[in-house]
């Protein structure tokens, strides 16, 4: 290995982790990736603004998490629905909320969503929620 190519100790040189941001508003997802970015700078993000998107997007990227914010287009049971299959597919999933004690969000962790973040959120708490639901 040559100089150019050493490694700071800790310092790991597989990828980041992969992680689907699911929002309908451009500026959730865009400060969820902040939020992701600066816990882990490596991070592969995806996004998407609607259901079908996601489950395209997690069927072929295969993330380490999904942030899903349960307030979709379509219907009300739609984030529900979404995180019912992608919990099916053992992907952990970190639901965005402004109503976490409803029975949408309570639905969704009795179908094995990992946590509930709620809005409004601190980045601080967001990253916490994050770090954790990633395993550390």
């Amino acid at each position: 290995m040559s100089a150019t190519d050493a490694q700071a100790p800790g310092e790991s040189s597989r990828p980041g982790p992969v992680v689907l941001i699911v929002d309908d508003e451009a500026t959730a997802r865009t400060l969820l990736r902040k939020v992701v970015q600066t816990a882990y700078p490596t991070a592969q993000i995806n996004e998407a603004a609607d259901g079908e998107t996601a489950l395209r997007l997690a069927r072929t990227a295969r993330p380490d998490l999904v942030l899903l914010d349960i307030v979709l287009p379509g219907s009300d049971t739609s984030g529900v629905l979404l995180c019912q299959e992608l919990t099916k597919a053992m992907i952990p999933v970190l639901i965005v909320s402004g109503n976490a004690t409803g029975p949408i969000a309570q639905a969704c962790l009795s179908l094995g969503a990992a946590d509930i973040l709620r809005k409004p959120f601190t980045i601080e708490d967001a990253q916490a929620k994050i770090k954790s639901c990633m395993g550390g």
